[in-house]
């Protein structure tokens, strides 16, 4: 199956959201990026890894919290929470990551990071290795409808 991959230089909230909302799943990590290759880019802080866990609630009009916090190749458990009155779920956006080296032009988290969308007053779980390139990350619902988003701050 292929999967959409959003792009989002200077998108506002809308088309951040829209973008979101076009993924089916996420898409693979970066090649060469998790095990330090040539393609593995620079640590701007010098730290990388440890374990971080969200409790992530959704409703019918957004996310609390709007923004997560992890390092890069960090093991990342998130446990989503559906408060609302309709199925949502927990996609995360990829992030450009242009060059002219060959390497990939686009990072994405792991498809294991994808919690499909969960019915009212349900709970679901993805645990995964976060990518390694830093930025900010768009995530949002990936359920048919949902327009709410936030962001993943990987450091």
């Amino acid at each position: 199956m292929r999967r959409a991959r959003a792009r989002r230089r200077g998108a506002g909230r809308a088309g951040l959201a829209a973008a979101v909302l076009s993924l089916s799943a996420a898409c693979s990590a970066a090649t060469g990026a998790a095990d330090g290759g040539a393609c593995a880019p620079g640590d701007t802080d010098g730290l990388s890894g440890g374990d971080y866990a969200f409790d992530l609630v959704v409703d019918d009009t957004g996310f609390s919290p709007t923004i997560l916090k992890a390092q890069n190749r960090s093991t990342v458990k998130v446990t989503l929470k559906n408060s609302g009155t309709r199925p949502h779920g927990f996609v995360v956006a990829c992030l450009a990551t242009p060059n002219i080296t060959g390497c990939p032009t686009e990072s994405c988290f792991p498809d294991a990071s994808v919690i499909e969308p969960i019915p009212p007053d349900a709970s679901a779980t993805a645990t995964f290795v976060a990518p390694d390139p830093e930025g900010a990350y768009a995530f949002g619902s990936g359920a048919k409808g949902d327009t709410m988003a936030g962001q993943f701050i990987l450091q």
